[in-house]
Order: structure tokens, then sequence, then C-alpha cells
């Protein structure tokens, strides 16, 4: 079975047939159950692959310190972006790469996405994640977007992960229409909460998307809270 911890704001560990990627690992965000990356690093034990969807410092995060205590993790990105974080942890740790095709993460597969939002370096992306346990699209930061039929064309989301706290991305009312674009058999909201421009409620959320009546399973976690899937 595949499983996710989302840890607040946009962090998110996806695990796919033994693979560990760790997304937009801002592990010591103000809703984090993590205080030090020491800590999260004691939990966790292991990434294999660190995903920044782009380079706000709300999504690079902990990057850096990540990949110095995790001394066999990858970095994946944006080509700029990827290579600039990796001029500090050295060029061999680093997949760097562009919108569009596969790009082969052992036993899964990764496409990164467009999204609609702005980045210094490089093209801000969403990214989805392929292995035999199922298909998960992390959307990063993102407007609302009609290539997400795309997406439920291509890969058969098995979960979204969506930020729905509006004003730098997607509010309520767009991930909920982005649901109703994507058709995953689960959606968990991400990218609320964290800051008062960004309050939003989850419970909203899950009712709109209800209310499409599309069969799509609406998981609100906590942070700090696991799902598992299959």
């Amino acid at each position: 079975m595949g499983r996710i911890t989302w840890y607040g704001h946009a962090c998110t560990l996806v695990e796919l047939d033994g693979v560990k990627v760790l997304v937009d690992p801002w592990v010591t965000n103000p809703s984090s159950p993590y205080k030090s990356v020491e800590d999260f690093v004691k939990d966790v034990v292991s990434v294999d692959y660190v995903v920044v969807t782009h380079d706000h410092g709300d999504h690079v995060g902990n990057t850096v310190e990540l990949l110095q205590m995790f001394k066999n993790s990858k970095l994946v990105g944006i080509y700029e972006l990827a290579n600039e974080l990796g001029s500090r942890v050295g060029s061999d740790r680093v997949v760097g790469a562009n919108i569009g095709g596969p790009i082969r993460l052992g036993r899964v597969t990764a496409v990164l996405t467009p999204a609609h939002h702005s980045s210094s370096r490089g093209h801000p992306t969403g990214v989805v994640l392929i292995g035999s346990e199922g298909s998960v699209y992390h959307a990063g930061d993102t407007g609302l977007v009609a290539e997400l039929t795309l997406l439920k064309e291509l890969y058969n989301i098995t979960v979204a992960l969506l930020p729905i706290g509006g004003h730098f991305t997607m509010g309520v009312k767009e991930a909920v229409k982005a649901t109703e674009l994507l058709r995953p058999k689960y959606v968990i909201p991400i990218h609320y909460n964290t800051f008062d421009v960004i309050m939003t409620d989850p419970e909203e959320f899950k009712r709109g998307v209800e209310r499409l009546g599309i069969g799509t399973e609406v998981v609100v976690l906590r942070p700090g809270e696991e799902f598992t899937f299959k």
C-alpha cells in the first residue's frame, strides 16, 4: 500500500513501492509537529528523493539541511533551481529536469507538471509520482488550470494534494473545480492555515467536493498524520 504523511503547509512525504519522496520539505513550518530538522531526521530515518516544486522559501524550506543529513538522498526539481540548490550539496546528487516527460526515480516515475504561479529560478511545477501502488499528484503552488484534465487522462490520479488557502494559490472554490477536473480517488487539502492570509476551513472544501457527487473521497489530515491507500 502507498502512504502519505502531511507535515503542514505543502510539506508531504509520499511512499510508493518502497521509495520515499519528500515534497516541498519545509519540515519546520509553523503547523509542523517538528521544530527542528534534527528531530525530523531522527523520526523519518531516510528519504530517497527530495522534490522542490519552486524556489519560494516556504517550499524550498529545509532542503539543504535535509540533504546534508540524508547523505544518500537526491534532489529533484526544475533544472535551474535543482542545480542552484545542488551546488550546496554536490552536483552528483541532483536530478535536474523539466516539465513534460517521465523522470525515472528507481521503482517510481516522476513527471513535473505546469503550475500557474511565480518563481525566480525556472518554472514553478507540480509533480506526479507514479508506481505500481498508485499515482500521487502534488500540485505545488498553482491557480486553477484546464490542463488538469490531461493529468486525469494520462495518469489516472489516485491521490491529489491540492492547495486550498487562496491568495497565493487556488482557494476552496477553485480547488473544488480542480478536483472535478482531476477526478482522483482521494484528495487531500494542503497549503492552508499556515499564515493569516491563507486561513480557510478544509471542511468547506470537503463539503464542496461531496456536493459534486463524483465519488472522490476527501481526506483532511492534521499535520503529522498519515494516510494509506491502494
